[in-house]
């Protein structure tokens, strides 16, 4: 599964490109895009045989520097900065996707509320990464 090709369906994200995966099992779970100059942190939500869905936010290099030295949760992360969402769905062939406030996300699909990205020193590369995304 190509995420970039699959987001590029998307009117906005004609030019998003995959940045740092986070985490993940056989695919990406956790994960930064890039948008322009805009920076998202999108969560894989839900997967089956007939469909994958997404929600993603926009936030900031500090925001997801604080996720990685495990000063704030994942939900914090993104839950933090803007109150937009964006959900993603896609069925193997037709994209699908709304915006979102966070409240009308319901809280099954959000990171579960006290989960920290618990990294060890060097698991993420985090200081190689920190110093990428600030330039």
């Amino acid at each position: 599964m190509k995420i970039e090709k699959i987001f590029r369906k998307i009117p906005d994200f004609q030019k998003v490109i995959l940045d740092t995966i986070l985490f993940e099992s056989k695919y990406p779970v956790l994960f930064t895009c890039k948008n322009d100059k805009d920076i998202y942190l999108f969560i894989c939500c839900f997967v089956n045989f007939e469909k994958i869905k997404w929600i993603g936010t926009r936030t900031t290099y500090d925001n997801l520097i604080d996720l990685l030295e495990n000063k704030i949760t994942i939900r914090d992360a993104f839950l933090n900065g803007t109150n937009n969402k964006i959900m993603i769905e896609y069925d193997g062939k037709e994209v699908e996707y709304e915006l979102k406030k966070s409240s009308e996300i319901p809280d099954e699909i959000l990171p579960t509320v006290g989960e920290y990205m618990d990294a060890e020193e060097g698991e993420y590369e985090y200081k190689r990464i920190c110093q990428n995304w600030r330039r």
